[in-house]
């Protein structure tokens, strides 16, 4: 069984309390978010935070494929939010293993009544179908190729935080982007917060044609033009393992692409540098870039917990997500 964002059978109003996509979030349910989690960074920094002493529940993080930054990030947001999280981290050791199939270890775990669910699947699991046949929220920590909303809402806020307004603003993605789920969300979020998105990237790398007539869609064949137009400057893992035994050209790719001291001086003095991680050095990004008083690489992880902490406040408050 399988779906995709074009998907369009099925009941918004039953799954709008999950965060599936980001297709029916509504810009003032998006601001709301970057504020309740700028309010727990707040709180956190000022040790004001609610240390939770009531047990609200359980929620099933399920992550069929491999997470360290977003796991831990709803790991540790689950738990500041008065959850204990129930965490499957792959296949090894489960039923998957007997033949279980995905959809069937989540009617299971269901079974045992969590509060919510968590998710990182590959592209063929049934994000939206299991939507609307659960009786408890589901919220998607990454879909295969599909999409990972969380993460651009993390790096939208990331922006938010810097300039006060994401409107108007210029956001490059530099890598491969034919693969990137993080790419699929943010061209679901400029549409609903009026950004701009720019691709550089070799050829090899380039979406299918028909995903290229976005009008908000920028494409650069010289890195220094495309840091030069850029606002925020995400740089995007080469996922090695998503190209299936297609030969890469790594070192014309570094020549060309990646973020050294010496390209970045195209990028503005108030320009953001980014990475979703896990970070190549020396392919995508020196290590030297980690340095440089633009990149916010470690601000990103910072602000996901509290973001994904708003996001699962909202759940439990029993919040829609549209």
């Amino acid at each position: 069984m399988s779906t995709s964002f074009s998907d369009q059978n099925y009941n918004r109003s039953v799954i709008g309390r999950s965060l599936v996509d980001l297709n029916h979030l509504s810009s003032e349910t998006i601001h709301s978010l970057f504020n309740e989690s700028l309010k727990l960074k707040t709180e956190y920094a000022q040790n004001k935070w609610s240390k939770q002493t009531e047990l609200k529940g359980l929620a099933a993080l399920l992550f069929f494929e491999p997470s360290t930054r977003t796991r831990f990030s709803f790991e540790s947001a689950c738990v500041r939010s008065g959850v204990h999280p129930l965490v499957l981290d792959g296949g090894q050791g489960t039923s998957l293993e007997k033949g279980e199939t995905l959809e069937d270890t989540v009617l299971n775990i269901e079974a045992m009544k969590p509060l919510f669910f968590v998710i990182r699947a590959p592209d063929e699991f049934p994000f939206l179908q299991l939507a609307q046949q659960l009786d408890v929220p589901m919220i998607n920590a990454g879909w295969g190729m599909k999409g990972h909303p969380t993460q651009a809402l993390l790096d939208m806020l990331t922006v938010y935080e810097k300039f006060k307004t994401v409107e108007n603003k210029n956001v490059l993605f530099v890598g491969d982007i034919k693969h990137s789920r993080v790419v699929s969300s943010h061209l679901q979020l400029a549409e609903k917060l009026n950004y701009q998105v720019g691709y550089c990237c070799p050829d090899s790398f380039m979406p299918q044609q028909a995903s290229l007539m976005n009008p908000r869609l920028h494409l650069f064949n010289k890195l220094e033009q495309a840091l030069n137009w850029a606002d925020a400057a995400i740089a995007l893992r080469v996922q090695k393992e998503r190209h299936f035994g297609e030969k890469l050209d790594l070192q014309s790719y570094v020549e060309r692409y990646a973020l050294t001291p010496h390209s970045v001086k195209a990028l503005k003095s108030d320009a953001l540098i980014m990475h979703p991680g896990p970070i190549n050095y020396g392919v995508e990004m020196d290590q030297a870039i980690t340095r440089d008083p633009r990149a916010v690489i470690l601000n990103l992880v910072q602000n996901g917990t509290f973001l994904r902490q708003a996001v699962i406040q909202s759940v439990l408050n029993g919040g829609v997500f549209q």
